[in-house]
């Protein structure tokens, strides 16, 4: 009777405890999930980052410049993937994409790739002023189009950049007035026994001015204010 007395105490202290502890977890769990979910993934780097269809909303930078919102659809195959290869590059004022394409069957007739993806000046970089695509495939058109603003059902929804059409073994280029992000989209048409292993994407940037110059550009700035100044006072003491 008396361990019966003694039990009953214990059990109540028991259980507020575990109701202290529970209600001192929640805000914890809640907090844990928000610095989980919360957190954004950060981009990598482009060089050798693989399969596009995996790095997520993040995407990759390079040059300055993030490349993300990847797609691949694919008709006409059972199967195709776009890597992004350890040859892509910066050499000067041009970001250079090369992506490597794995499709199944290889080669193939008469069949379809659509590939797209969004190009974003990262902040303080200079803007993309144009673009360059160069096609090794045979028997293989690639049909790109860059947009000012987001693709509609597969139409540039705004203002058209660029519209190129690539013809196997030849690039071509494109200029357009800069512009801090576009969309763009490519057709990548296989006709008769055809195959393409890679491509390369350059993207052009509008040249940043080196400290140097805009040092310069300040002081030849200031030495025209301080000549104004002066022939200004010059002026006023004839006047007087």
């Amino acid at each position: 009777m008396l361990s019966r007395l003694l039990d009953h105490p214990r059990k109540e202290v028991n259980e507020a405890m575990g109701r202290i502890v529970a209600v001192a977890l929640v805000p914890i769990i809640a907090l844990m999930g928000v610095a989980v979910v919360g957190t954004p993934a950060e981009a990598i780097s482009c060089v050798g980052a693989g399969d596009v269809t995996a790095l997520g909303p993040a995407g990759c930078t390079q040059g300055g410049l993030t490349f993300s919102d990847f797609s691949v659809a694919a008709a006409g195959f059972t199967g195709v993937t776009i890597f992004l290869s350890p040859l892509s590059a910066t050499v000067g004022q041009d970001v250079n994409l090369n992506f490597q394409v794995a499709h199944d069957p290889s080669p193939v007739s008469l069949a379809d790739i659509l590939f797209s993806y969004t190009v974003t000046a990262s902040g303080g970089a200079a803007a993309l002023n144009g673009i360059d695509l160069f096609n090794p495939g045979q028997n293989v058109t690639i049909r790109e189009v860059a947009c000012g603003d987001p693709f509609v059902n597969g139409v540039c929804g705004g203002t058209l950049l660029a519209n190129l059409v690539v013809g196997p073994n030849s690039n071509l280029a494109a200029s357009f007035d800069p512009d801090s992000q576009i969309f763009i989209r490519k057709d990548i048409q296989f006709l008769n026994n055809a195959f393409i292993s890679e491509f390369t994407q350059s993207h052009d940037l509008t040249p940043v001015p080196e400290p140097a110059t805009l040092v310069l550009l300040g002081s030849t700035l200031a030495g025209l204010g301080v000549f104004s100044r002066r022939k200004l006072r010059h002026k006023q003491a004839q006047d007087v």
